[in-house]
């Protein structure tokens, strides 16, 4: 049974609006870099995509089948094929368990599904990333730790000090968490990928993974970011695969006027 803190979470998460619009990305095959090209959203009845002017500054980048004009607006009253193709039917035997590992209810739609999972596939180049929500002077977003299976047995630097977590006490971790669990936010300036790499840790800071590249460069823009109110969300398994063991949920105090994703490059294509 799960106690009514956690309750009290799941309903508050499930009560707000799903994601109407994800940040469509692409990752070069060889540099292996993530880059937002495209925006997808969902009014309740119609699925509409269009790329962003930051697909023109991708090397390499060619429109996705199915979307041939860099310029052009598409709609669709249902979900486009190349992204319905990320959900998982009903009429599998594991479709129960796949929407549960989500957080998500055995009438999980397409959308709530990819809006979750991100919509990966293997030796896949495309993700989706939900785009944060801002309302009543709150800013708010499920997301899923990345990089946790690479996060054992490497030095990371959480507050000032290293720390290298064993495979076997990660997993212990994991174990122990919790749905409605408080997590915390500690920046990683020493990181070599990226200085503005923010860590998703326990309560005790121990290290289990990072922010998604999207939504850090957001966080940045608020000062107290580490203060962030973060919850587990769902925890899964090892036999849910490194992508699903963790989604989170961030809620952060936004200042009146803030929106999220609104530089120059994140406009739509004229």
């Amino acid at each position: 049974m799960r106690t009514s803190t956690t309750d009290t979470l799941l309903e508050r998460v499930r009560a707000a609006a799903t994601p109407r619009r994800l940040v469509v990305t692409w990752q070069h095959p060889s540099e292996r870099t993530i880059s937002p090209v495209a925006m997808l959203s969902y009014d309740g009845q119609n699925y509409r995509f269009h790329y962003i002017r930051n697909a023109l500054r991708v090397a390499e980048f060619r429109p996705f089948l199915g979307f041939p004009d860099l310029h052009g607006r598409y709609r669709s009253d249902k979900l486009f094929p190349l992204f319905a193709q990320r959900a998982m039917t009903p009429r599998r035997p594991d479709f129960t368990r796949w929407v549960n590992r989500l957080g998500l209810d055995d009438d999980a739609s397409p959308w709530e599904q990819i809006s979750r999972s991100g919509g990966q596939r293997q030796g896949d180049t495309i993700q989706l990333f939900p785009v944060p929500t801002v309302a009543d002077g709150r800013l708010e977003c499920d997301f899923l730790v990345h990089g946790m299976r690479h996060i054992a047995e490497r030095e990371t630097t959480v507050g000032g000090r290293v720390v290298t977590v064993a495979r076997d006490d990660l997993e212990r971790q994991l174990a122990a968490l919790k749905p409605g669990d408080k997590l915390h936010l500690c920046d990683e300036p020493t990181n070599p990928k990226n200085p503005l790499a923010i860590l998703t840790t326990t309560r005790d800071d121990t290290p289990l993974g990072w922010v998604p590249d999207l939504l850090v460069n957001e966080l940045h823009r608020f000062p107290n970011h580490q203060h962030a109110a973060v919850t587990a969300l769902v925890v899964n398994g090892p036999e849910a695969g490194w992508h699903l063991r963790l989604l989170a949920h961030l809620s952060l105090a936004a200042p009146v006027g803030f929106q999220v994703f609104a530089g120059d490059e994140w406009q739509p294509l004229p």
